[in-house]
């Protein structure tokens, strides 16, 4: 159930709705996987080992399969069928959740398209409480794709087709040292493989957040990047293929105006290659529950790689996200997004819309229908070629599908 459907709720899930604002700022993986919300906000999993097998079935229209510029798309039918299967351990103290699922799809004329593995993701998460100060979580995964857009989850950005490979490891700790005061450790490490390419992502970032009075939490943290990138970069859209380094000093302020308000913000200026950039590292996030659902509002300005091209990626989202439930068991949401980013080859902006109505006939069988639209508008530096000015790519996509689980408990 992910594919190009799963870029867009992943970066939701990234930039949005991760409860920490340390989450939102350094993750460099892959689109979660769809069933985990299921048991995230279902029935209390028994503290035993579990498995769930499940299976989306559905109609997919993609009007510009190639991701080729205004005036070039070509556009076709495909049947997508994704199979996956989660198993899991569950206890107070430690548990452990595997993940994975594939994409088969079958084009109406682009047949040369077919593949039985069109994408395939792989993720293996831990989390450890050795006692009541300290939380220890890892999350290892594997993408392999032939749609590499949806691997930048933090720009959006539409590339070209063509064949990528990630690996990523993600450890995190955190230490309460009494209930107003904990500190928060975070490392992340990807490795990107397309065409000659390697790029590699080092992120580390720490954080103390002290609790002032009932509403209020404040505290400094520090983000860390180093970026490499090795091999034949001639293929790729351009930039830099120097190593880069940034370091950015936070200040972190959380704030309950209510029960169903949270305002999270952090700011402060960050150091690339020992310049100060014309950007602060900032993330503001506000959180609105109202009756049967929510309304998020989200502001990131952040340094991140994009699959495609070398080089840093300097990147400012504004992300709306509003999800409401008017009647029983049917859903809508609605994810629309702007992103400006800007690379040492390129500079573009990225409209992007998604909406999809979900209902859940019981535990087992849900439907879906979804939308969605992206537009993407800016001058390109290819390596070793001619530079591209006001290049407008333009994408819609249709999905309708059901999805089939059965959890099952191991005796």
């Amino acid at each position: 159930m992910r594919g190009d459907w799963g870029i867009v709720k992943g970066i939701v899930f990234v930039l949005v709705l991760l409860p920490t604002v340390v989450s939102a700022q350094v993750i460099q993986g892959i689109p979660r996987s769809p069933i985990a919300p299921t048991i995230i906000s279902g029935d209390r999993v028994p503290e035993d080992f579990y498995i769930m097998p499940w299976i989306a079935t559905g109609v997919v229209y993609d009007d510009n399969v190639f991701f080729a510029p205004q005036g070039r798309k070509q556009g076709d039918v495909l049947l997508r069928v994704t199979p996956g299967l989660q198993a899991s351990y569950q206890s107070a103290p430690f548990t452990i959740v595997g993940n994975y699922r594939f994409d088969s799809e079958v084009y109406s004329k682009l047949d040369q398209l077919n593949s039985a593995q069109q994408r395939q993701f792989g993720t293996l998460e831990t989390r450890w409480h050795p006692s009541t100060s300290w939380t220890i979580g890892n999350t290892f995964g594997y993408a392999e794709t032939n749609t590499p857009f949806e691997l930048n989850l933090l720009t959006s950005a539409q590339t070209a087709r063509f064949r990528t490979e990630r690996y990523f490891a993600n450890p995190a700790a955190e230490y309460r040292f009494d209930t107003l005061t904990k500190l928060l450790g975070q490392y992340a490490y990807a490795r990107d493989k397309f065409g000659g390419v390697e790029v590699n992502s080092n992120i580390i970032n720490v954080s103390v957040e002290h609790k002032i009075g009932s509403h209020d939490t404040l505290g400094p943290a520090y983000i860390g990047r180093y970026f490499t990138f090795n091999g034949d970069s001639s293929g790729s859209v351009g930039g830099d293929p120097g190593s880069f380094q940034s370091h950015a000093m936070l200040l972190s302020w959380g704030h309950d105006f209510s029960s169903d308000t949270r305002l999270d913000m952090r700011a402060g200026p960050r150091i690339e290659d020992g310049d100060l950039a014309d950007r602060p590292e900032a993330f503001v996030g506000l959180r609105q529950r109202i009756p049967h659902g929510d309304i998020s509002l989200s502001y990131i300005s952040a340094v991140t790689t994009t699959i495609g091209t070398v080089g840093a990626t300097r990147t400012e989202s504004v992300i709306l996200r509003a999800s409401h439930e008017p009647v029983k068991y049917f859903t809508v949401t609605v994810a629309p997004s702007v992103t400006w980013i800007k690379n040492s080859s390129f500079d573009s902006t990225i409209y992007t819309g998604y909406i999809e109505g979900a209902y859940q006939f019981n535990k087992y069988v849900t439907a879906k229908g979804s939308a969605y639209f992206t537009y993407q508008e800016g001058n390109f530096q290819p390596t070793g070629g001619v530079s591209i000015a006001d290049s407008v790519i333009a994408r819609n996509l249709y999905w309708l599908r059901l999805e089939f689980t059965y959890p099952t408990r191991w005796e």
